[in-house]
């Protein structure tokens, strides 16, 4: 796979009049705005479904009933190269880029892991590593949202669950953002080689001595009879591990980022905190965040377009929260919507596994933080950053507050 490689030729089947030189990873507009800005831009043609000669040329679907149509195709619409340029994602990593009904066998072992009755057992012991970390934080004034508080606390929730140790957090979350934000493939490479290296030694050490944490359930998974090869083990691990140290970061930071520049949403959250669930429900639906990639596996024709086997597609998944057609005033945030029809975390039988553990870790953030500090905006000396890519983020947000 070449980094970036040269835009290609549109084939015959793909129609001028959709064909548009973007870049998912580095979208137009993104350095005078903000990555969803940047991504808006698409539902500003005359077709809602497009075609971009980079990144290996391919199909881009950014409506929210063409997300969902993807998405619940399966059959069509295959998660064998779920990353940009084909060849990006090196390694097998089921569930992620597996498909049906072979796909199932792995949603069996990391289900049991996520189901709400166990991310509810541990909500008391979340809130109170939240609080103390907060606590830290307040006597400074300040501080970079990222590095203090998002690469921190959702880390060291989900190392929890792993059976990791946290004094390590900042270790894998940079390995775990090498891989997904890498810039070249060797960075992609190296991300992988420091992963599984690390894994190899879990692993064997739970064959050992099994606990009840995830990485117990995985490598149990060898005595499964549908066990095929070790590949699933280790790709099972390596999923796990990179999807849980990366996308929460990045909601909690954009969250913060909106509550920072919005002090009427903060006091409102503040004198009614009955509402937070509400409020956290919105959050996700307005700050998607993953871009995912499909191989189309037959042909298939979409609003006039006829889509071809072996074509590729991306589906830019934080649109669908954005959409005017679904949502009124999409990109605001309203307290009194309904969004529980998000589709953040997916639908289809890839949504996402992790999903309740996310809800409430950005639940316990909203409470937890205007508790202890209610009023707070941006710091001018480090102002937000975002970013394209297969998880889009915010890897700086400064913010200050009087101590």
């Amino acid at each position: 796979m070449a980094d970036h490689p040269d835009p290609i030729s549109a084939p015959g089947h793909i129609p001028a009049d959709v064909v548009i030189d973007w870049d998912y990873l580095h979208p137009a507009g993104i350095e005078e705005s903000d990555i969803y800005t940047a991504l808006k831009r698409l539902h500003g043609y005359p077709s809602d479904i497009l075609w971009t000669p980079r990144n290996g040329g391919h199909w881009i679907v950014s409506r929210a009933d063409d997300i969902r149509w993807v998405r619940e195709e399966a059959e069509i619409f295959s998660h064998e190269e779920f990353i940009l340029p084909p060849g990006s994602m090196n390694t097998l990593m089921p569930p992620t880029n597996v498909d049906p009904p072979y796909h199932a066998r792995f949603r069996a072992v990391l289900n049991p892991v996520f189901a709400p009755g166990r991310i509810r057992k541990l909500t008391a012991s979340t809130r109170a590593m939240t609080g103390a970390l907060i606590d830290r934080i307040v006597p400074n004034g300040k501080c970079e949202f990222q590095r203090d508080f998002a690469r921190v606390m959702p880390v060291h929730v989900f190392l929890g669950m792993l059976d990791l140790p946290t004094d390590r957090g900042e270790e894998f979350v940079s390995w775990a953002t090498s891989y997904v934000h890498a810039k070249n493939q060797d960075e992609r490479e190296w991300a992988t080689a420091k992963v599984m290296g690390f894994l190899r030694d879990i692993l064997d050490d739970r064959a050992a001595n099994p606990g009840d944490d995830m990485f117990s359930r995985i490598v149990g998974f060898r005595k499964n009879p549908r066990f095929q090869r070790e590949e699933e083990v280790m790709g099972m691990a390596m999923n796990s591990f990179i999807g849980g140290l990366d996308t929460v970061t990045n909601m909690l930071t954009f969250t913060a980022w909106h509550l920072a520049t919005h002090p009427e949403h903060r006091r409102r959250l503040i004198a009614e905190p009955g509402i937070v669930g509400r409020a956290a429900e919105e959050y996700l639906r307005r700050f998607g965040l993953a871009v995912t990639a499909r191989i189309i596996k037959s042909d298939v024709g979409r609003k006039g377009l006829a889509m071809k086997k072996g074509d590729y597609l991306l589906v830019v998944d934080p649109l669908a929260g954005i959409d005017e057609r679904i949502w009124d005033n999409p990109t605001e945030i309203d307290f009194d919507r309904d969004a529980r029809g998000h589709d953040t975390f997916g639908n289809g039988v890839h949504r996402c596994v992790g999903e309740h553990l996310a809800r409430m870790e950005l639940t316990l953030f909203l409470g937890e933080w205007l508790r202890r500090i209610p009023d707070f905006e941006l710091d001018p000396e480090v102002p937000p950053v975002t970013c394209g890519g297969a998880v889009i983020g915010m890897p700086q947000l400064g913010l200050r507050w009087k101590a």
